[in-house]
């Protein structure tokens, strides 16, 4: 009977083999660092198709509920939402569904509304796939990122925060809204921002005036900032493949106009 005999091991080249294993190098083999997702990704619209991007000052603040409402007003348009699937406020808006497109973009109708959302879980902005192939005038990209987030990212998302003339910002008629929409303003540039507070009531208080900061003040003042309506059953329910109520959409019927008129 023979007996096989283990070769000696120091406990040194354990640890070096234990830190090449976490490393990803075995036996001369180095894993190379993947590039960041969507780091070289670019993309550009549709020739004739206008870009505006909707994003949230906070977390519910009501962004998709504009994007949605801008879209509805601009008519042969599309709503593209940004953001991981478990995150999606368009899940339930559309009327009609056309499934899915071979790079995992739902879409659907809802009357001339193209809306696409995506069905994966996505990891972060830079993996954001571009939107498919569409041949319409108008572009909403609903995006579900904090502003100073977006605005640092890498990719075509980042990029369009950084560079498109229309942005707008949707926030709360609170003090923590007002803060989050002055900082929003502050870091996308305020020529480039339209601001929107959901669920304004017909009255201010008096608090929120002495919370205005300079950027939200030039912002009203040159006719960019507007005040949307409280509507309790948006509140509770959220958009559904109900009609969005008329009192919204003509409170968002001058933003579009002035979003129209902005180059690109």
């Amino acid at each position: 009977m023979s007996t096989t005999l283990a070769p000696i091991v120091s406990v040194e080249e354990l640890r070096r083999a234990y830190r090449a294993m976490v490393a990803g190098q075995f036996r001369g083999h180095q894993r190379q660092p993947a590039a960041p997702a969507g780091s070289t990704v670019e993309w550009t619209p549709t020739p004739g198709e206008q870009v505006v991007l909707v994003v949230g000052a906070l977390g519910g603040a009501g962004a998709s509920t504009v994007a949605l409402a801008v879209a509805s007003g601009a008519g042969d348009a599309r709503v593209v939402e940004c953001c991981t699937v478990g995150s999606s406020g368009l899940a339930g808006a559309s009327t009609a569904e056309m499934g899915v497109t071979t790079d995992g973009w739902v879409q659907g109708t809802r009357g001339e509304v193209l809306i696409e959302r995506h069905r994966d879980r996505l990891p972060s902005v830079e993996a954001m796939p571009v939107p498919s192939p569409a041949s319409r005038r108008f572009m909403v990209l609903d995006v579900s990122v904090d502003v100073d987030v977006l605005v640092a990212s890498l990719g075509w998302l980042g990029q369009l925060a950084r560079t498109l003339s229309g942005v707008v910002v949707v926030s709360r008629p609170t003090v923590p809204g007002l803060r989050r929409l002055e900082s929003a303003a502050g870091l996308l540039g305020p020529a480039r921002v339209h601001a929107v507070l959901a669920g304004t009531p017909k009255r201010w208080p008096r608090q929120l005036e002495q919370h205005l900061g300079p950027n939200s003040r030039r912002l009203r003042a040159e006719g960019r900032l507007i005040d949307l309506p409280n509507d309790p059953r948006l509140a509770v329910e959220g958009i559904t493949t109900d009609p969005l109520p008329a009192a919204l959409l003509a409170a968002v019927a001058p933003l579009l106009h002035s979003l129209r008129g902005t180059p690109q």
